[in-house]
């Protein structure tokens, strides 16, 4: 019988579960990565329509048809902006608000649901 001293290294068994392990989180990394990448397009498009500087004479029609082009521009999926976005009037200034959900498959029944809320506040340039 060897002292254990002698013993080094992981058993093939140790080796299976760090493998495992690592396979899992790769997974999951690549499944949720094109959301997450799609997410900072859809940021970006609202910091740079916020960023416009007659943003906050223009009516809710308006600012989501420069956010509809913008979004066309860079393909971004998974936002319906009929739906996920408002528009609230807070005296001289207004918040742009895209909030929507993202459902991704993972592995037969099994989903990840993620949620984003993005808001900017603009006012008037006086």
């Amino acid at each position: 019988m060897r002292c254990i001293n002698q013993q080094r290294g992981m058993t093939i068994w140790g080796l299976m579960f760090v493998l495992a392990v690592l396979a899992f989180v790769l997974f999951l990394f690549f499944k949720l990565l094109p959301p997450y990448m799609n997410d900072l397009k859809v940021k970006s498009a609202l910091e740079s329509t916020a960023r416009d500087q007659n943003i906050a004479s223009m009516a809710k029609a308006e600012i989501r048809e420069a956010l509809y082009k913008r979004f066309d521009i860079d393909m971004v999926d998974h936002v319906n902006l009929s739906q996920d976005f408002s528009v609230e009037s807070r005296g001289r200034t207004k918040v742009i608000r895209i909030t929507y959900e993202v459902i991704v498959p993972m592995a037969f029944n099994i989903s990840a649901l993620l949620e984003f809320d993005h808001a900017r506040e603009v006012s008037a340039i006086e």
